[in-house]
């Protein structure tokens, strides 16, 4: 079928152009025309717009008869040589036209027709060309030349699927082929369309993002670029003592050394046995509200033997103390993702919904992790740190 168009368009002198999706100003006039076909439409009285398909030979008769402004001339002019005769052009000619008109003849006609389309044609192809000069002028003015070599990763800009009227940046999708100018080949490796032709005003150049170490320990005698980032502690003491700290072999012996002089300064840090601090205390402000007092869940006789045992042992740690209070929330026994000497361990936690649902926020901001972060720019040593447990 392409052939036989394409003969067509040889035979009748049409030259035509490829266009991309998506990309309207290829198609400048057509989309120009719609416009103003929609607009003649909206003028329509509202009792004619429901009927607005019928009455679309009469715009587009109103259309053709009024010169437009890149060629100068109108549609109906170029394609027969006069001016459209419209209702009130006969009126017009009925009350100007002399009662004997002379007779023309044909073959003077068929001449003084020809004639005219010459004419025509010359002066809209200088108007039409310097119209398209003009538009190029003021484009160009904001316009930059963009270039992508096949390889490069690009964003796409597309229309979101429910909404086609709302675009997104989607990718990135490597760049396959230069079709033209400005329109290239894209794989997006979807099912549906995975190589496209797009045009370059849709696509913009994708940077990929250094990977920055925050942190670098090193020798005074080695260079900084080829000492991956250590690991002061490259696994997890083996005691509650400072001595099963296992420091990382990317350490230099002095280095140890210093990290292990500082450790024995402070060896309660590590140990396994939880511990409480004195330093802060903090109240739940519940107002006025009643005492929540939920019931507990049922629970099998090994969870509850669990719970004793748990209870029993933060008893003797400190953690709690026995208490008559009115306020009540069941326990909650939440298996851990990891398990010790084959068992499964459990996370002894309270189910206090119903406490939080009384209690009075805190109007204090919370501070943002970015600034957090932005003040550790200067630090030269970042540390993490574990806590045995938490209640």
């Amino acid at each position: 079928m392409s052939a036989y168009l394409k003969h067509m368009w040889n035979e009748c002198g049409v030259t035509y152009k490829f266009t991309t999706p998506y990309h309207p100003q290829t198609n400048g006039l057509v989309e120009r025309f719609n416009k103003t076909l929609k607009g003649m439409i909206m003028g329509l009285p509202e009792k004619l717009k429901r009927r607005w398909d019928v009455l679309l030979p009469c715009l587009l008769f109103a259309y053709r008869e009024v010169p437009q402004k890149g060629v100068g001339f109108s549609p109906f002019e170029l394609l027969f040589g006069h001016p459209v005769r419209g209702p009130l052009a006969l009126v017009k000619e009925g009350w100007e036209r002399p009662l004997h008109e002379p007779k023309q003849d044909i073959v003077d006609y068929v001449l003084g027709l020809r004639s005219r389309m010459a004419e025509y044609m010359e002066k809209a192809t200088k108007n039409l060309e310097a119209s398209q000069q003009l538009q190029k002028f003021w484009y160009d003015q904001k316009a930059a030349l963009v270039e992508f070599q096949p390889g490069q990763k690009v964003w796409v800009l597309e229309p979101v699927a429910p909404r086609a009227l709302q675009d997104k940046w989607s990718g990135p999708y490597p760049v396959l082929e230069r079709k033209s100018q400005v329109t290239y080949l894209v794989d997006l490796g979807t099912s549906r369309s995975p190589k496209r032709v797009i045009h370059v005003n849709r696509l913009k150049l994708f940077h990929d993002r250094a990977d920055v170490n925050l942190l670098m320990v090193t020798d005074e005698d080695q260079e900084a670029e080829s000492e991956p980032l250590p690991d002061l502690l490259s696994s997890d003491p083996k005691d509650g003592t400072v001595d099963g700290v296992i420091y990382s072999d990317t350490l230099s012996g002095q280095q140890q050394a210093d990290c292990r002089r500082v450790l024995q300064q402070f060896p309660e840090l590590f140990s396994l046995t939880p511990g409480q601090t004195h330093l802060c205390t903090h109240d739940v402000d519940t107002g006025d509200s009643m005492p929540v007092k939920n019931k507990i869940f049922r629970q099998s006789d090994h969870v509850k033997e669990s719970i004793k045992v748990e209870v029993h042992k933060m008893l003797e740690l400190g953690v709690i103390e026995r208490s008559d209070s009115p306020w009540a929330s069941p326990v909650v026994l939440v298996p851990k993702p990891h398990t010790k000497d084959g068992k499964k361990e459990m996370r002894f936690c309270v189910d206090y919904r119903g406490l939080n649902s009384v209690t009075k926020t805190d109007a204090h901001p919370i501070p943002r992790a970015d600034e957090l972060i932005d003040k550790l720019g200067a630090a030269k040593f970042l540390s993490t740190f574990d806590l045995t447990a938490g209640y």
